[in-house]
C-alpha cells in the first residue's frame, strides 16, 4: 500500500510539473499570440495631444478589433490603436487591450511600427511592452516582445501574431 501512494505521489508532482507554465511572481515566461479582424479604420481627425510623439507627422488615428488566442489567456478579444505616417510608412504611440476569455485585461503599449511591404496587402512589424492598468492576474503585468503581421487594405483584414514574454509582476 506504502508503495503504491508513493507512486501516486510521484505521478502528481510530474503531472503537475508537466501542466502549463504559468508565470509566478516576478518570472517572464513564454507569451504567444495570435489575432485577426476586419474591423479597422483610419480616423484623419487626431484628439489634440494623442500622437505627440510622431512630432506631428501623423496622418491619421488607426484602430483594430479583433479575436484570437493567446498563452496565458485562451481565447481573447483585442483592440487596439495607433498613430499612422503614410508617407513613411511608419507608426507608433500605439496602445492595446487583450480580453482574456476569463475577462481579465491585459493592457499594453506599441512602437517602432513600419510597413514591410506596399499595399494593398502589407506587411508590418513593432515591438509591444506589457504595462500596469489590467485586471486579474494582469493588473501588474511587464514584459513585450515584437510583433508581425499583415494588413489587407482592400478588405481591411488584420493578422497579426505576437512573440515575446510576460510576468505577472513588476520587474
Amino acid at each position: 500500500m506504502r508503495k503504491f501512494v508513493a507512486i501516486l505521489v510521484v505521478v502528481a508532482i510530474l503531472a503537475f510539473a508537466a501542466g502549463p507554465v504559468v508565470a509566478r511572481g516576478d518570472q517572464a515566461v513564454p507569451f504567444q499570440g495570435t489575432m485577426w479582424g476586419d474591423d479597422v479604420t483610419f480616423n484623419p481627425e487626431i484628439p489634440a495631444g494623442r500622437c505627440v510623439e510622431m512630432a506631428g507627422t501623423a496622418d491619421a488615428l488607426a484602430n483594430f478589433s479583433g479575436s484570437g488566442y493567446a498563452t496565458h489567456l485562451g481565447w481573447v478579444d483585442i483592440v487596439a490603436e495607433h498613430c499612422s505616417d503614410f508617407d513613411t510608412g511608419t507608426y507608433g504611440n500605439g496602445r492595446l487591450t487583450i480580453t482574456a476569455a476569463n475577462g481579465d485585461v491585459l493592457k499594453g503599449t506599441y512602437t517602432n511600427g513600419r510597413m514591410t511591404a506596399p499595399p494593398p496587402l502589407s506587411g508590418f512589424q513593432d515591438d509591444f511592452t506589457f504595462v500596469d492598468g489590467g485586471t486579474g492576474r494582469f493588473t501588474f503585468a511587464s514584459g513585450g516582445g515584437t510583433e508581425v503581421g499583415t494588413y489587407d487594405f482592400g478588405t481591411n483584414e488584420f493578422w497579426v501574431h505576437m512573440d515575446g514574454v510576460i510576468s505577472y509582476s513588476k520587474p
